[in-house]
């Protein structure tokens, strides 16, 4: 016989010795209990098992998953288009445009450039606009009517600038330049 055999039998002798000894005294020594649970609701005399899925089980269970998640998907995606299409029709005035369109519309190359050479033309006119603005600006600024001056302050401030000594400006040299 082999020893991991024998030990195999042992643990299992063991086993069931403590299962006759929890029977006898009324208590399980098997008891699974989680932590801060009172003795008194314990599971007595079950041991509780792990299970597990089979392969094909667990299978079913991802295809039913997987076809949760393409039905919620759908909706969010229904439901974000509907939203969209009515906050467009909302900004469209009601003039007759449609709030979904199923072909994108496209500009030819002379439409295009037939568009562009009308804004630019806009945009002529605004800056000639705003250009003979500015311009009158100017010239009101530039024509405004001069105050005449009092009398009496006219001869006063005459008589302070000839009061007003002027000194002569002092030749520069070589010797004054190495000083500073």
């Amino acid at each position: 016989m082999n020893i991991q055999d024998i030990v195999v039998e042992l643990d299992a002798e063991i086993s069931r010795l403590q299962q006759v000894k929890a029977l006898l005294t009324g208590t399980s020594t098997t008891e699974m209990r989680k932590p801060g649970r009172p003795a008194s609701t314990s599971l007595a005399g079950k041991a509780r098992t792990r299970r597990t899925l089979s392969a094909e089980a667990r299978e079913r269970i991802a295809a039913a998953q997987r076809a949760r998640w393409a039905k919620s998907k759908k909706a969010a995606k229904k439901a974000a288009r509907s939203t969209a299409a009515a906050s467009t029709a909302k900004k469209a005035p009601a003039a007759g445009l449609r709030a979904k369109s199923k072909k994108k519309r496209t500009l030819s190359a002379g439409t295009r450039a037939k568009i562009a050479a009308a804004q630019k033309a806009r945009w002529a006119k605004v800056r000639k606009a705003a250009k003979k603005a500015s311009t009158a600006k100017v010239a009101k600024k530039s024509a405004p009517a001069k105050k005449a001056v009092p009398a009496k302050r006219a001869g006063a401030s005459k008589k302070k600038a000839a009061v007003v000594p002027t000194t002569p400006a002092k030749p520069v040299t070589a010797a004054s330049r190495n000083s500073r």
